[in-house]
Parts: C-alpha cells; structure tokens; sequence
C-alpha cells in the first residue's frame, strides 16, 4: 500500500485499553491523518470509543482490510506479532508499541516483512521523544559517556501482566541507553523477583560495553513510589535526568578546581568545612535546565506520519527495538534461571 501520493492516511488503532485510548485520543484530534476508528474485542472498550471520540469501532482486526493505510498497535504484546504481521504483510504501515514482540525471532520476522513489503515500521519507545532525552543529546557528547544509572520504578498498576518488568518498564531505559553507547554489548549480568506472577516484578541488570562504557539499570513495578531518573556520567560533566519532572542538571567542576588551583583535601580543617556552602559555585558549575514540555506520544506519531509521507526511517525503526529486544531477553532468562520468588513459611 503505498501512501506517498496521499496526504491524509487513514490509521486505525488496534487495542483500546489505557495506552490505545491515548493513540485514539491524540490521532481523532490530529488535522494530517484520519482516524477511521479503533478495533478491540470487549465490547465496553468499543463502547467507549463510540461514545467519546465518536469514530467507529471494530471487534476484529480482518475488518479493517482496504480500510486503512496504517495502524498504531496497541494490544497486549503476547499479540504484537501476530497483528503486526498481518499488517506488514499487506504493506500496512505499522507503529507498535513496545515491545516489538516476545521474542527476538519474532521481532526479527516483522522487521523482515516491513522491509519486504516497503511498509514503515515504528516502535513505541516513547522516552526517545521526551523532551528531557532530546535536550539532553543537544549537550552531550555519546564518544565521552563512560557510565550510565538508571532507575524506573513504579507502583503495581495491574496493567501488563503478560510481560514482566524487564519488557514492560527497563526496556525504555534499554533503548536510551543502547541508542547513545554506540558499541556492542560484552557482558550482561543480571538479577530479579517474582512476587505477585509468573514474571518477574524486580529487575538488576548491569551492562558492560565493547568501549569500556558501563550501565547499571534497576526497575520495579512493586515500589512505594514512582520514579524515572537516569544519572549519566561523561569525560568532563555528569547529568542527571528527572524524566516524570521533566528536568535535568549538567554539573562539571569548576575552572579552578578542573586546573588544579582549587584542591580540597589540601585546605585545612576550617576551610574544608566551607566547601559544602560553596560546592555549587565555587567548586562545581551545576546548570539546571526545564526544557520546554511537550506530549511525546504525539511527537511519536509525527515521526511515524512523516515517515510515512516520505519513505524516511523513523526514529525508532525494527531494527533499533530488534537491539533492545535482545538484551531484554538475555536478562529476563537470566533472571528466570536464579528468580527469587517469595516463599510464605508456615508460623
């Protein structure tokens, strides 16, 4: 199906649970394409759709045949591959959320059938568009990061329990990373929980790069709290990223202390007890930056219409979530094969 000619492609979305109403929401509102309607089985999910975004609704995918120019998948992965490639097959153009799929010779199959079929293939890994990731790669320099910590925690939602932590939350974390340490992956090593399931709700994992670069990522959906932060460490400055607040800090130390001129183990005692009120400043140049907010999903569907339009990659192609996908799998059966799971003993 080819839509270079049409400047209006017609999109369906496949999935109408929390994140699929989302795609629905902001593609019904988008005057560059059109929303033919949203598919889903439980007949609640179609009523909703009918009822607010006043669109039709579909109870099987097939339906939509020669109905659509695109689809945005939305469905539990357990379905991504089957979907996916019955759209790619036909050269529908198709943005899945991550993860691509369950398994890398899935993921693999559907890059091959996008590639066959000259149908663009996106990924839904949203954090590539937060404004806090793309300001952020404005300053940094990838050649000089040595070290990477990230941490995305949540609390149980009971959304996604067909796939574990690994693929539903430190994949994100997983793409960044992968996508700003330009060298292969030497090493994994990796830990976790199962609590509440059969997949696993903690997850430890550390990565170890081909150019000495390191990374320690950790994600949870069983915290007390959310968080999604990310402390990188460079050849000359350290950022931390705050992705829920969108902010970030770039800090790096002074002139003074960078030449040398400034030590603080050389000063005595009652200078030394100074350094603390004058550590940003004095010691450490620390700039804080709110880039301007924006809504990332929507940003993901403009690359994915762009691509569209022009034949041009998206910014998160097969390929680049086939890379991501398969380190998540070598983690998650790492995990499986030394899983902690909690065990009640008898009083």
């Amino acid at each position: 199906m080819d839509l270079h000619t049409s400047t209006k492609p017609k999109l369906a979305v496949i999935g109408a649970g929390h994140l699929g109403r989302i795609h629905a929401k902001l593609l019904a509102a988008r005057p560059d394409c059109t929303l033919v309607g949203v598919c889903d089985p439980i007949a609640s999910s179609r009523e909703w759709v009918e009822q607010n975004l006043q669109v039709a609704s579909f109870s099987d995918f097939s339906e939509l045949v020669d109905q659509v120019d695109a689809i945005v998948l939305a469905t539990p992965t357990e379905h991504h591959h089957r979907v996916g490639k019955w759209a790619l097959e036909r050269g529908i153009h198709t943005f899945i959320e991550k993860p691509i799929a369950n398994r890398v010779d899935q993921a693999r199959e559907l890059h091959r059938c996008a590639t066959k079929n000259q149908a663009i293939l996106q990924v839904g890994h949203v954090e590539r568009f937060n404004p806090v990731w793309e300001s952020m790669l404005a300053r940094i320099q990838p050649s000089s990061v040595h070290y990477i910590e990230s941490r995305r925690e949540g609390v149980y939602t009971g959304r996604s329990t067909d796939i574990g932590i690994v693929l539903d939350l430190m994949i994100h974390d997983l793409d960044l990373i992968l996508s700003l340490i330009d060298s292969p992956v030497t090493n994994i090593r990796a830990s976790g929980r199962r609590v509440l399931g059969q997949h696993e709700d903690l997850a430890v994992a550390d990565l170890e790069f081909q150019n000495g670069a390191r990374a320690h990522l950790r994600a949870s959906r069983i915290s007390s709290a959310a968080a999604r932060t990310m402390e990188i460490q460079a050849d000359s400055e350290w950022y931390d990223l705050d992705f829920a607040t969108n902010s970030w800090t770039a800090t790096r130390a002074s002139a003074a202390v960078d030449c040398g001129d400034l030590q603080a183990d050389r000063l005595d005692p009652s200078e030394r007890a100074k350094v603390k009120d004058e550590l940003f400043g004095r010691w450490l140049d620390r700039m804080e930056i709110t880039p301007q907010a924006g809504n990332a999903i929507a940003a993901e569907h403009k690359d994915f219409l762009t691509a569209i339009r022009t034949g041009s990659q998206p910014r998160v192609n097969g390929l680049a979530a086939i890379k991501s996908l398969e380190v998540a799998c070598e983690i998650t059966e790492q995990i499986a094969q030394r899983s902690l799971r909690v065990v009640r003993r008898a009083a």
